[in-house]
């Protein structure tokens, strides 16, 4: 139906029915009447009667009037009902986009297009929060803006997002700026023997707290030692070119300190560093003592520092860690070691000891406690003479050659839940330990690590200037070695452990951070969390941050700009003229 059929059509309906005869008549009663009823001078007359004059039109001009009007009245019509209808789409789109707004904070309604789903979480921290029963808070101190600004930043907020999503809502994320409110880090200080700074994230339930430091990148004395991103420095020494990599191990840092601070049973590791306020070991093993706290308090353990010569081996501690003294303990201070396995005629302590390779020579109260569980170190460290087998591995000193795979031996019990792994178990710079003796008088000892049969001791004292690997005894070593005293009371069997490492270089800085590489940190692990019956924590894959490039080939390129440059205009600019033409004709 044409425009003009419309019109005349809702003439005709209209109430009065009017004829277009009737219309020019009533208008021209109307001017009549106020042309009689003006009071004006005679020139307000004769303006009138112009005025008169110029409005009065044919019947076909007064019908064209009429039509325009009806026009004006249908344009102005559709006109607000067009209106109309943009106002409440428009407040219907903001209304949809603040609602999924806040469903999307609550339900976090992302979909992760990453090729290495760097914003997923994995399957077992899925299953660990929605099981997950104690209310967590989750303090960063930083402005979420900081990590939403940075690429690689952005993971971190995306995961603690997803953490308090799958939560059921007992995880709870704040940002706080902690240099406009220092009063954030006081809040955790009381609970928090350590230092805490800007970017950290704290993580806390109650009085309980852990602290993950944003970095393993910048060493801080008295800082945390769990970290939520990974900067790894590999050198190519056959080009001498340095590479570093970043890789986000946040997830499983997160995992361990809610477990932790959710644990009403948490276990703790004394550990053995200091003696009269001085380090204990050798300055060369600080960064394996630094890295065998972070591996501990990534899994859960609490740890504590104590000096042996002023603190008490508390009953507190579930377990104590002796670490590497390079120098001679006094026999009161091996007496405490003493008291602490006996623990009053009950048993049931255990300790871990390190050797080092760094040892002073005169030992002999270190050395006749060690006898008494049936150990001694040798003055030596074990290489391997298969070059085939041996491996090379950049430690925290350097890159060290022949360093022999070991052996994980079923018959220590500390071994029983290590089911093995695709991936080598290595003993760099790790002295021998010989057993003195197999059984005796309710003391026994067994090989937990053993090496090959090619396996050879390079001599650390002057022996060393004239010796030749190749003339040197090829022999099975033991490099770890458990040893238990054990008493029978009745229908109770009571036992404490010494378990010996040939030196803490088995968990160097590098060799345990390398989880892809050697199975070192995750048989550590495994064993201690054997002996102190604690449940192993999750394990959750780093994920690299690593750039990737992508390249485009001619072809691709061609067909880009062809889309790009003229077709989405061609595109366009016809459904342009279409309208246009649609419009025109109507």
């Amino acid at each position: 139906m044409s425009e003009k059929e419309e019109i005349k059509q809702e003439l005709e309906s209209s109430e009065e029915k009017m004829s277009t005869a009737d219309a020019l008549k009533e208008y021209a009663e109307e001017e009549q009447t106020a042309a009689e009823t003006s009071e004006g001078d005679a020139e307000a007359k004769g303006k009138d009667s112009k005025k008169k004059k110029k409005h009065t039109r044919t019947p076909e001009a007064e019908k064209e009037r009429a039509l325009n009007s009806v026009k004006r009245r249908k344009k102005f019509k559709y006109g607000t009902l067009a209106a109309v209808i943009t106002v409440v789409f428009i407040a219907i789109v903001v209304a949809v986009n603040m609602i999924c707004g806040m469903l999307d904070k609550r339900y976090n309604w992302n979909i992760d297009l990453t090729s290495k789903g760097l914003y997923q979480i994995d399957d077992q921290t899925i299953d660990f929060l929605h099981k997950l029963n104690d209310d967590v808070k989750i303090t960063v101190l930083a402005n979420e803006s900081f990590f939403l600004e940075d690429s690689n930043l952005k993971v971190l907020s995306e995961t603690l997002n997803r953490f308090r999503t799958e939560s059921n809502g007992h995880i709870s994320v704040e940002y706080v700026d902690a240099n406009k409110n220092p009063e954030a880090i006081s809040i955790y200080k009381k609970n928090y023997n350590g230092d805490l700074q800007a970017g950290d994230v704290v993580v806390s339930k109650d009085d309980l707290v852990r602290v993950l430091a944003m970095s393993n990148s910048g060493y801080r004395t008295n800082g945390p030692t769990t970290f939520l991103f990974e900067q790894d420095t590999s050198i190519d020494y056959s080009t001498y070119q340095q590479t570093t990599s970043m890789s986000f191990v946040g997830e499983q840092s997160l995992i361990s300190a809610i477990m932790g601070v959710t644990d009403l049973n948490p276990v703790t590791v004394g550990m053995i560093d200091m003696n009269s306020a001085n380090q204990i070991y050798d300055q060369r093993d600080a960064y394996n003592y630094r890295r065998i706290k972070e591996l501990l308090e990534a899994n859960n353990y609490v740890v504590e520092s104590v000096d042996i010569a002023t603190g008490e081996l508390s009953s507190d501690y579930d377990i104590l860690m002796l670490c590497s003294p390079s120098n001679d303990l006094t026999e009161a201070q091996v007496q405490k070691l003493t008291d602490y396995l006996n623990n009053e005629n009950k048993y049931g302590r255990n300790l871990i000891y390190f050797g080092s390779p760094f040892k002073s020579k005169n030992t002999k109260n270190l050395d006749a406690f060690l006898a008494l569980w049936g150990l001694k170190y040798g003055d030596a460290y074990v290489s391997e003479s298969n070059q085939a087998a041996a491996q090379v591995a950049a430690l925290a000193i350097g890159t060290v050659p022949s360093i022999p795979v070991v052996k994980a031996n079923s018959e220590a019990a500390v071994n029983a839940n290590y089911a093995g792994a695709n991936l080598p178990i290595i003993a760099p710079l790790c002295c021998p330990i010989e057993r003195l003796y197999e059984q005796n008088a309710g003391r026994n000892t067994y090989p937990m690590l053993t090496t090959a049969d090619t396996a050879y001791l390079y001599p650390l004292d002057e022996s060393s200037e004239n010796f030749d690997p190749d003339s040197a005894e090829r022999r099975s070593v033991d490099i770890a070695v458990l040893a238990d005293s054990t008493f029978t009371g009745g229908s109770d069997m009571l036992k404490s452990q010494v378990i010996a490492f040939g030196s803490a270089w088995f968990l160097d800085y590098m060799v345990a951070a390398s989880a892809g590489s050697y199975d070192n940190a995750n048989y550590f692990i495994n064993m201690l969390n054997t002996v102190t019956g604690k449940e192993a924590a999750l394990t959750i894959a780093k994920k690299s941050l690593d750039q990737t490039k992508m390249t485009i080939n001619d072809s691709a390129i061609k067909i880009i700009r062809n889309v790009t440059v003229f077709i989405i205009p061609l595109v366009v600019a016809l459904i342009g003229i279409a309208v246009y033409v649609r419009r025109k004709n109507r």
